[in-house]
């Protein structure tokens, strides 16, 4: 279809047609004057004056209206090649279709955290010729033309859209992808941000990789609106085949609606994250099925796991978190009219948390203490405990990412026998043998062998996530009861040897092979010996999460320390100053130097008035103390997170 506008008569859209209009369709509807459009020269223009339109303008914000012109064109439901000649280029126009973000369509480069999903189909401005391909549910396209700046005349010569053939059938050769799109509960994350995990990363473990593989194109805060607006939905239907199954989840940040419009993330904001009830609805029916749809590809819905109070008492009832808007109930009567299998993670993940209690519960969930990871926010690092005292519930370490693929696994099973669609039974032939015989059986032991019968509820779970990955690193052990004994005193050899290992640490590693209980002062010797052997004492050899990678990084010894971390700043050290340290006079000089060493180096803190969501410690390095095996489990966990690069998937286990 080509579009020349070579005479001064402007043609309007009519219902079945083609033409200019005054307003949009996308949620929110956005209008614009018609009566603005002027013709000349071959091209429809327009010039918008009002400047404090423009005031305050940057590029990927929320909310701006510049007005600017919408051309509409009826078609079919498909993919579309859309070119565009304009009468200027990308610095006086911006451009974009169908209520998608025109400078986000263009920006990124990469949809996920360690760069592995390139963005395949990003808008090209070449000179006055803007070009995007973009798939539609719909039964028509809108283009968006806006000045960028006030008082200057943009327009349109020419628009060509060219239907893009159908998505490919699938040869014998290849395999059925599944893809993953949703917000941080499900994306996949890199070390810098450890211990956080999204289910997504961790679904592998759940198929059989010689019959399908995954694509995870989740990221943190998005919801319905913005994953579409930003092309991230638009790349993946691109990029997909027919038979490919889509993972839709999506449900938290549409909550940013609680302020009647003033959040700049709220539903009446135009790239605003939130939704009403009713746009949530109408995202799923409206765009994201049938766009899946007519690309032959199958959706499946995943309801959004529920939040907890990462700082409730021990005794607390968990309940759906969603009260404000009732997103997965939305899907769950989305999925039943529309005929979409699904996957109810948020009925499964309130029933988890009640089943194995608050305090198993707390410990699964970002509310960390300091010493348990290196890792960081855009808000500060984790060395210390959450930043801002955040007893973080909404997200998660693996151990739960784990769990909530095995409760995925089972609502698909629960899909298979229910016997409504064979897109299921498909689905389900792609899981591996030892998940279908644990969906089957109820235990998935031999899914996650690193599972422990000790740490999953009560007291002995609060080191969970560590132990887990101890255990999976082959590090630890467990029994053949399969439990760890959380609680029982490590060994001086058992630590020795899991640290050795750990690091990856030459012969020349002085032995430690006694069988006596490991003491906090001779376990600071042990990383002490371990750190200058793998890393030195150079500070250009200090791994990433010590140094300067966030631009700022302030220690204790700083005129300028504050221990409740100001915005952006790193602070790996920990709260307390060695100075100021109480029981350091039990220590020879050889000794103190070691655990000084260790302790201005962030690998140990006083673990005196330590606790979960909160930055504080004590005044006690407590060097006597023996340890336990889940203390050593967390000691070496914060071990395994610093030696790795900070932007290589969380969930690997290789060096």
């Amino acid at each position: 279809m080509l579009f020349e506008f070579e005479t001064p008569d402007i043609p309007w859209y009519s219902r079945g047609g083609w033409g200019f209009a005054d307003k949009t369709s996308f949620m929110p509807e956005r209008k614009v004057e018609i009566c603005r459009l002027f013709w000349r020269d071959q091209a429809v223009r327009t010039i918008q004056t009002e400047a404090a339109r423009y005031e305050g303008y940057h590029k990927n914000m929320t909310n701006y209206d510049f007005g600017g012109m919408v051309f509409r064109v009826d078609v079919k439901p498909g993919a579309y090649r859309i070119f565009a000649e304009c009468t200027a280029g990308k610095d006086k126009i911006l451009m974009s279709v169908s209520g998608t973000h025109p400078d986000k369509i263009q920006d990124f480069e990469y949809w996920d955290a360690a760069g592995l999903i390139p963005n395949g189909n990003r808008a090209v401005w070449e000179g006055n010729v803007w070009s995007y391909s973009f798939v539609t549910g719909v039964p028509y396209l809108e283009l968006e033309i806006e000045p960028l700046k006030p008082d200057v005349e943009i327009g349109v010569r020419k628009i060509r859209i060219e239907a893009i053939e159908e998505a490919k059938e699938k040869n014998q050769n290849s395999m059925p992808v599944i893809y993953i799109l949703g917000d941080s509960t499900a994306k996949s994350y890199v070390f810098e941000e450890a211990p956080m995990s999204g289910w997504g990363q961790c679904f592998y473990r759940m198929i059989d990789d010689t019959k399908t593989r995954i694509r995870n194109y989740s990221n943190g805060g998005r919801s319905l609106k913005s994953m579409y607006m930003e092309g991230r939905l638009n790349d993946l239907l691109l990029n997909g085949r027919k038979g490919d199954y889509v993972f839709l989840q999506s449900g938290h940040n549409d909550e940013r609606a609680r302020n009647d419009g003033v959040d700049p993330d709220g539903e009446q904001i135009r790239y605003g994250g939130g939704s009403t009830e009713e746009m949530y609805r109408r995202f799923l029916s409206e765009i994201f099925a049938p766009s899946i749809r007519c690309r032959g590809m199958v959706p499946i819905f995943v309801t959004p796991v529920t939040r907890i109070d990462g700082d409730c008492g021990d005794n607390a009832v968990f309940e759906n978190s969603f009260t404000n808007r009732r997103f997965p109930q939305i899907m769950r009567e989305t999925g039943k009219k529309l005929n979409i299998p699904v996957i109810d993670l948020n009925a499964k993940s309130v029933e988890y948390f009640n089943q194995i209690g608050p305090i198993a519960a707390k410990a699964l969930v970002m509310a960390v203490e300091p010493g348990e990871t290196p890792g960081k926010t855009n808000s500060g690092s984790y060395a210390n405990g959450n930043p801002f005292n955040h007893p973080d519930g909404t997200h998660y370490k693996e151990g739960l990412s784990k769990q909530y693929c095995r409760m995925a696994a089972e609502e698909i099973y629960r899909l298979k026998m229910e016997g409504l669609w064979i897109q299921i039974d498909k689905l389900y032939d792609l899981l591996s043998p030892k998940v279908k015989k644990g969906v089957k059986t109820g235990d998935f032991s031999q899914v996650f062998p690193e599972v422990c019968a000790d740490t999953e509820r009560g007291p002995g779970s609060y080191y969970r996530n560590q132990i887990e990955k101890m255990v999976q690193l082959g590090v630890f052990h467990k029994d053949q009861k399969g439990c760890f004994y959380p609680w029982k005193l490590c060994g001086e050899g058992e630590f020795y040897r899991a640290l050795k290992q750990l690091w990856n640490l030459p012969e020349g590693f002085t032995p430690w092979e006694k069988d006596r209980p490991l003491t906090r002062k001779r376990a600071a010797f042990m990383l002490y010996d371990g750190y200058v052997l793998r890393f030195g004492l150079e500070e250009k050899n200090k791994p990433p999460y010590m140094t300067d990678y966030n631009d700022i990084s302030i220690s204790p010894d700083d005129p300028n320390y504050d221990s409740n971390i100001p915005l952006g700043a790193t602070i790996y050290y920990p709260l307390v100053p060695f100075e100021k340290l109480e029981d350091m006079e039990e220590l020879t000089k050889e000794e103190k130097t070691k655990v000084e060493a260790v302790y201005r180096l962030g690998l140990m803190r006083s673990e005196q008035h330590i606790r979960r969501g909160s930055l504080k410690n004590g005044r006690l390095f407590q060097p006597d103390l023996e340890v336990t095996r889940e203390k050593a489990a967390k000691l070496l966990y914060f071990c395994f997170v610093l030696k790795q690069n900070v932007k290589k998937e969380n969930h690997r286990i290789d060096d």
